[in-house]
């Protein structure tokens, strides 16, 4: 922290906080992650082989996952859904008119009550590889079969149903066999409860072998359609939009930096103005995503995004999701195709990665983000090799934080009301993915900062000074100006805000620094230095801390929080630039006697801290001296001791 004042050497008891955080050393990162796996789910009645996972599609609080081979590759998708934090299975999906090798499963998605499964080998009208794709809607809890999708034009390998996608009322279907494998894709909507098909998009620029509709995504009125092997296996993506009532090609979308083979359009997902594309066969197969942002009917490139510990072979890319400023990118072969998949948030105009996730039990060949899909706070990932190709899903979320209590700060009392101004600690869980204190490189300035790692604090809705994080404690200045009363207290982490706590606001709640181990022989001590450092205490009272006895006409330095306004005024956040007095009427008794103030005012060089020069009066020498304060004639409610020789 800039310009920190006076150092205490007394650690435990001081904590982070004020301009005593200066002399801990940095902490190290926890491994207490943002986003933590919170599920693991199997099909209940799944066997070996199954592949569990092939495909993932999650909304909210429901699943809806692939078991592509279940079945002697019949095929089936099972119906998850969370209730209180914990996943059930709702029901197993499988298609009335299934035969072997339909691959019912292969690709899966969900929008709130509507699901679609894609089954892209069926035999239709005795039509091998046709395809069809069922739709599903749920109600009261259980999922029926609204209605089997196919082509009108369909013909004999075309793949329908081999990359599907659902937005309320509308669905793209993916068949990237159409053609001679020039591919294309369908919308349809529903109205009445009846599915009909719009229509068939095909690429301006399609030729054969491009494979468009090998990935489809649909967000609003805006279709993503992936052709990884069109341009050479450069590949490229179309984005149509409804202009009205007809899907109009908008762009077609390519990688400023594509080499032959990067397969880009391998995957594509949509969300708003947001577009990702996979690129899994980038840099011999390493891998890339590349994020896309719409802006005034045109579509820009973003910068690349890539794995931090990304090797060639690791298929990063594979599988891509996009929910608003999150994206989860998949790489299924990296680290022995154990596979992992990573977190990415969007800031700035650039996607940053902002964490690894991987299965709790994860083991070799588990192919672990072979596919992915994120809703919000929650992402499911597939792992089709788990228990010998049984396969598994796994959910992470983004824990909200919680709090348990707001103290003023532990070492200046505890008390369970503040002041603005005061500094307090927030205690709970998930209330930040790191631990540390801040730094002179977070302030701006003389200002103190707002976030700290992402996160955040409100008191009655005005942001707050964060000093220290962790992911059971943090430590915040009150900020000046948010009146009295019962205000609400909030932490955000991550992105994500937890419940409120209600904290009592006064105008003044004064505490002296007084830790818990300056507490000798069943007696609070205050924490008075001389100008030496010498703390005031009996004499080797702390085994390692100097101390002794102050003498009368000696001047010892006390610290306090939350003793309201000074002049000139410093408002919260702010370091303090020079002396200043309080506002409010000081006075100091050692023993009943009065003592003198030579400065009671912040502590030049700290935010939020108060600083006390006192002169010590002429008491009898004891080790056991009451030192009292009272603010515009209020006792403070601690009781402290001091020790004074002749």
């Amino acid at each position: 922290m800039p310009g920190t004042g006076v150092v205490f050497a007394e650690a435990a008891g001081l904590r982070r906080v004020f301009a005593l955080a200066a002399m801990l050393a940095a902490p190290a990162l926890a491994a207490n992650p943002a986003w933590t796996q919170q599920a693991e789910l199997t099909a209940s009645y799944g066997v070996s082989g199954d592949q569990f996972g092939w495909a993932v599609a999650v909304s909210q609080d429901t699943a809806i996952v692939g078991a592509v081979s279940a079945n002697n590759a019949q095929g089936a998708a099972y119906a998850l859904a969370r209730s209180g934090g914990v996943w059930s299975q709702q029901q197993e999906l499988t298609a009335p008119d299934g035969a072997a090798q339909d691959f019912f499963g292969f690709a899966v998605a969900v929008s709130g009550d509507t699901a679609v499964v894609g089954a892209w080998n069926k035999t239709i009208a005795s039509q091998n590889e046709r395809g069809a794709a069922y739709v599903f809607v749920r109600s009261g809890g259980v999922w029926t079969e609204q209605q089997e999708l196919t082509a009108a034009d369909g013909a004999p390998g075309d793949a329908f149903g081999y990359s599907v996608s659902v937005s309320g009322d509308t669905a793209a279907i993916g068949a990237p066999g159409r053609d001679g494998d020039q591919g294309a894709a369908y919308i349809f909507v529903r109205s009445g409860g009846a599915w009909s098909q719009q229509q068939e998009l095909a690429a301006a620029d399609g030729a054969a072998d491009d494979y468009l509709g090998y990935a489809v995504s649909i967000s609003g009125n805006t279709v993503a359609i992936g052709a990884p092997n069109a341009h050479g296996y450069r590949g490229a993506a179309h984005v149509f939009a409804l202009n009205g009532g007809a899907w109009i090609e908008q762009q077609e979308l390519t990688a400023a930096d594509a080499a032959s083979d990067d397969v880009f359009g391998y995957s594509v997902s949509l969300s708003g103005s947001a577009a990702v594309i996979g690129a899994p066969g980038r840099n011999g197969s390493q891998g890339a995503a590349y994020g896309f942002a719409l802006n005034g009917g045109t579509w820009s490139q973003q910068p690349a995004m890539t794995a931090s510990d990304g090797t060639p072979g690791d298929h990063f890319g594979i599988s891509v999701s996009v929910s608003g400023s999150t994206a989860v990118v998949g790489a299924y072969h990296s680290n022995g195709n154990q596979g992992s998949a990573y977190l990415f948030g969007l800031a700035g105009g650039a996607w940053t990665e902002q964490q690894e996730l991987a299965a709790a039990d994860g083991a070799a060949n588990d192919y672990f983000g072979i596919s992915v899909s994120v809703s919000g706070d929650t992402a499911a990932i597939g792992a089709v090799g788990t228990d010998s190709a049984r396969g598994t899903a796994y959910v992470f979320a983004l824990v909200e934080p919680t709090i348990s209590a707001v103290i003023t700060a532990g070492a200046y009392g505890a008390f369970s009301a503040a002041a603005p101004g005061t500094w307090v600690e927030i205690y709970g869980s998930e209330l930040a993915s790191t631990t540390r204190a801040w730094t002179a490189a977070d302030f701006n300035g003389e200002s103190a900062p707002t976030a700290l790692d992402g996160v955040q604090v409100t008191v009655g809705g005005q942001p707050a000074f964060v000093e220290y994080v962790s992911p059971g404690q943090v430590n915040a200045q009150l900020p000046s100006g948010i009146g009295t009363g019962s205000l609400p207290v909030t932490v955000t982490s991550g992105g994500v805000t937890g419940a409120p706590m209600e904290v009592t606001v006064n105008a003044a709640e004064p505490g002296l620094l007084a830790p818990p181990t300056f507490r000798i022989g069943g007696n609070q001590y205050v924490a008075a230095q001389l100008p030496d450092g010498t703390y005031v205490l009996p004499a080797g009272a702390l085994e390692g801390v100097d101390s002794r006895p102050a003498r009368p006409g000696e001047t010892i330095v006390i610290y306090g929080v939350g003793f309201g306004p000074v002049v000139p005024d410093t408002p919260a956040g702010q370091i303090a630039a020079g002396p200043s007095q309080l506002a409010t009427a000081l006075q100091v008794q050692f023993a009943e006697t009065p003592a003198q103030l030579a400065y009671f005012g912040l502590a030049p060089g700290a935010v939020g801290l108060y600083q006390f020069n006192i002169v010590v009066p002429d008491v009898p020498a004891s080790n056991l001296v009451p030192i009292a304060f009272e603010l515009g004639g209020a006792a403070l409610p601690q009781t402290l001791y001091t020790a004074v020789q002749q």
